[in-house]
């Protein structure tokens, strides 16, 4: 009797200790997707530090004019940041001109754009906890 209270409290713990870590879906909806032309590029960030430098994780695919969806899974709980650009001439890198403006449309999470500069972190940021996410991201 005393084994089987011993693995049923072992189980129990390595079970809260997994849910809590969450294995969480995040379904990314993109559109004002204009042309069919290059690559539909979204990443996924997890700390402000990494934000639009080094994605936690990412997907690609083909671009077509409408929408396209994405799916992250086994994502832990956690704070995240979503930013999508579409590489429109497949150089593998959001272009922009002379004075820093993106030429190719581009997305982030909570429509967190800044009027001036690279998007905000904290406007764009999410709280993914034991949940799935459905965000819907529009290029301009």
């Amino acid at each position: 009797m005393k084994k089987l209270v011993l693995m049923t409290v072992c189980l129990l713990t390595v079970y809260g200790h997994v849910y809590a870590q969450g294995n969480n879906k995040i379904i990314v909806k993109v559109d004002r997707i204009n042309s069919a032309d290059g690559t539909i590029n979204v990443a996924l960030f997890n700390s402000e530090k990494d934000f639009l430098n080094k994605a936690f994780m990412s997907k690609v695919k083909k671009a077509n004019t409408g929408e396209l969806e994405f799916e992250f899974e086994d994502v832990p709980n956690g704070e995240y940041t979503i930013s999508i650009y579409h590489d429109e001439n497949e150089n593998g890198e959001l272009d922009k001109n002379f004075i820093g403006i993106p030429d190719e449309p581009y997305g982030v999470s909570r429509e967190g754009r800044s009027m001036f500069g690279p998007p905000n972190y904290d406007d764009a940021k999410f709280i993914l906890a034991n949940e799935n996410a459905k965000l819907i991201i529009s290029l301009d």
